[in-house]
């Protein structure tokens, strides 16, 4: 067909498509580059390309390609197009042919199958091919259907081979080779990730190893809106290194195990970077997709000849949810919500590797959603937290199921063979201490397997602390030297520390006997805090990836105590863990104080044009007089401090969050007590408390500006402010009517 439809179509001064040249014919006739574009114009579609005799032979693909043999996908064959156009990716501008965002969503190369040349193949109307690329993989054929409509029409079909993926939804995969983007990003221009402009990034040389983070057990998820939440994957620790297309995994004790998972060898080829260091887990998924423990434990003392084996029964999947380095920069010191943009904008997802999700939402959600699907539990991390070669609180796990590692100190004799149950202990300021045994969660295998990993250990001399309490007596335990650790589920730890209803799990080779202590559930607490340096008059300070100019930090806010603007914003800055949940998706109306706390204030209810546009803005419509506001959400802590830096002390949310404005979800009491002394507030709270109780309700007292306290009442966000209202009204009632003496509620003070 040739590239002059290609050029009549359209104007080069006014798209940034490559102009076409002289076909240059780079390979022979059997193969060469393919890739197929993401094309959002007058209607999303996909455009499907093929190198042949130095042009790119196209068709358009309305509902993309599929890895299904049974989906057989239609195809409009179209022009030419340069061989330019395969690297192609950004806006052609609206009004131009072909108006919209184009994606590069696939890439590669193919081989023509069968004898006949491509283009022959091709005249012919039934051309097979084997793709080399990204996502597609494996055998295709494209086919005329020659007595169709207008005799462009084609069909892409994929042929039956181990590539072939059932139900096959290209809509998982809607993301750019080229720059990771999606079609909005790119739309939107949005420009993909340099490394070094990551802040934070240091150049150095590619480090040999790194000790993990560790995460600290927690029995409720953090407060605070700083929590990003991941899945806990039942599987082995993997430090993965990148090293010039070659593969290093690392357990977590530092040990070299990239035998024992072949199948991860994919992982240079989906990284885009030439050195990184990964960190992420090594699971086995069952028929649920969930991770399971007890699944990988062959695969982890495997010999190597049984492993080509296991790679077929029992294949492997690492979750990434981690990057350290890259491409000459250390990324440890950088905001672990940055490396995890880095993350997905450098890794592709394969056949046996991808990035793990993470989720921006509430934490008890994440954790009972785990709970349903019986999952081990959830991670929280903090989107500020460096990556640092420890355990640390900026990291913590919730778990669905108590289960950790301990070490086995022996065995009991028992009327099965090899062994009745495992003694398990734990390290105690350096000591081993009986916690208990565990006879359950074994099979005749994996009990030969246990016992020939302990029978070199046997020993005479107990390696506990203490004498254990075994009912069967301690004539019937072997001791083994400290040195083998397992991971066991249990009920709970009685009070005396024992675990109570315990269950094996499998074998923690990757794991030290020296590090196994008690995991103690830490406290409910923000991470470490780091002050804001607002030394000078003025400070431009990078809060969340957002630079944020603070000015008249020395202007008295507070001149009764002296505090100034700085005092103000540190405050907020310290306390946004707890507040920021309270105002998270609820509009604010600002009310500002220009010159501090005892000057003159305004409410303001629009963010004017200056308002930064990472920030979130709520339009509503207002109806007197009829105009819409974009109300303010201090959704985040760089929009929180944006909002004192203008003046505002205190903050005015709505009842209401953005997605439900109609519905609020809390009511509100007010008490004022009229110069009553702060006793009569006291009775008062404690009548409220009982009316809300007798209505099955609870409610949170709070003090006001003044000298009065307001009661919260948390409610289902489904009934209108009018209901909400005259419920309010009808607590009120109430109240007067059980104590006339106590509570009025006219709310001029003259009618009281």
């Amino acid at each position: 067909m040739g590239l002059k439809e290609y050029a009549r179509k359209r104007h080069f001064e006014k798209t940034p498509e490559p102009p076409p040249k002289e076909p240059v014919v780079r390979h022979g006739e059997r193969g060469g580059f393919f890739c197929v574009q993401r094309h959002d114009a007058t209607r999303l579609h996909y455009d499907f390309r093929l190198e042949v005799n130095g042009v790119l032979v196209s068709w358009a693909v309305p509902k993309g390609p599929s890895l299904d043999p049974a989906r057989k996908a239609f195809a409009m064959k179209v022009e030419d197009h340069p061989l330019d156009y395969g690297t192609f990716e950004g806006n052609i501008p609206k009004g131009n042919y072909g108006g919209g965002s184009v994606m590069l969503w696939d890439k590669g190369t193919f081989d023509v199958l069968g004898e006949a040349p491509a283009q022959e193949q091709i005249d012919r109307g039934d051309f097979k091919f084997e793709l080399h690329g990204v996502k597609l993989k494996g055998s295709f054929a494209i086919v005329h259907m020659k007595h169709a409509g207008k005799g462009n029409e084609w069909l892409l079909i994929k042929k039956k081979d181990e590539f072939v993926v059932p139900d096959y939804d290209i809509e998982q995969f809607a993301w750019s080779v080229a720059t990771k983007r999606t079609q909005d990003e790119i739309a939107e221009n949005v420009q993909p990730v340099s490394i070094a402009d990551v802040p934070g990034a240091r150049k150095a040389a590619v480090p040999g190893y790194f000790e993990p983070m560790l995460a600290t057990l927690a029995t409720t998820p953090p407060a605070g809106a700083q929590w990003l939440y991941e899945i806990k994957w039942d599987g082995i620790r993997a430090l993965c290194l990148i090293k010039n297309g070659a593969l290093e995994i690392h357990s977590r004790r530092g040990k070299r195990c990239e035998q024992q998972y072949p199948e991860l060898q994919e992982l240079p080829k989906l990284v885009n970077a030439k050195t990184a260091w990964l960190d992420g887990e090594i699971c086995v998924l069952d028929e649920n997709g969930r991770a399971r423990f007890e699944m990988i434990q062959p695969r982890i003392s495997a010999n190597l000849a049984s492993v080509p084996r296991l790679v077929d029964t029992t294949p492997v999947t690492l979750f990434v949810f981690d990057i350290l380095y890259a491409d000459g920069y250390d990324l440890r010191g950088v905001a672990l919500e940055e490396r995890k943009r880095l993350l997905s904008a450098l890794v592709t997802p394969g056949d046996h590797a991808r990035v793990s999700e993470t989720f921006d939402t509430d934490g008890a959600h994440m954790f009972e959603a785990a709970r349903s699907m019986k999952l081990e539990g959830i991670l929280a991390k903090d989107r500020r937290s460096k990556y640092e070669s420890k355990r640390s609180n900026c990291w913590q796990k919730l778990k669905v199921l108590n289960e950790q590692e301990f070490v086995i100190g022996g065995f009991t004799k028992g009327e099965r063979d090899y062994f009745g149950a495992l003694v398990l202990g734990i390290r105690e300021d350096g000591k081993l201490r009986h916690v208990g045994q565990v006879g359950t969660g074994f099979d005749h295998k994996l009990m030969k397997a246990i016992y020939e990993r302990l029978k070199p250990l046997i020993t005479k001399s107990s390696p506990f602390d203490a004498r254990p309490n075994i009912r069967t007596g301690l004539s019937k335990v072997t001791w083994v030297k400290p040195e083998v650790v397992c991971q066991v589920r249990f009920l709970e730890w009685t009070d005396d520390g024992i675990l109570r209803a315990p269950v094996f799990v499998g074998l923690r080779e990757d794991k030290s006997p020296e590090e196994v202590v008690r995991e103690e559930p830490v406290r409910d607490e923000p991470a470490p805090y780091a002050a804001l340096d607002l030394s000078g008059r003025e400070a431009i300070v990078e809060v969340e990836g957002h630079r944020l100019k603070f000015t008249n930090l020395d202007k008295v806010y507070f001149p009764k105590d002296g505090w100034k603007k700085r005092d103000l914003l540190s405050f907020y800055d310290r306390v946004a863990p707890w507040l920021l949940p309270h105002l998270k998706d609820r509009p604010l109306s600002m009310k500002r104080y220009p010159n501090g706390i005892a000057e003159e204030f305004f409410f303001q209810k629009n963010a004017g044009t200056h308002f930064p546009d990472w920030m979130r803005c709520e339009p509503i419509t207002e109806h007197h007089p009829p105009k819409v506001n974009h109300y303010p959400i201090a959704q985040d802590r760089a929009s929180l401090l944006y909002l004192v830096n203008l003046g505002c002390i205190d903050h005015n949310p709505w009842m209401s969050r953005a997605g439900n404005l109609d519905h609020p979800d809390w009511m509100l009491l007010d008490l004022d007590p009229v110069e009553s002394p702060f006793d009569l507030i006291i009775d008062a709270m404690l009548l409220v408390r009982e009316l809300l109780s007798q209505l099955g309700l609870k409610g949170y007292p709070k003090t006001t500006g003044g000298d009065g306290m307001h009661v919260y009442v948390p409610l289902e966000p489904v009934y209108t402010y009018e209901q909400v209202r005259s419920f309010a009204e009808l607590v009120s009632h109430l109240a007067v009517d059980r104590e006339p003496n106590l509570f009025t509620t006219p709310r001029s003070v003259g009618k009281r």
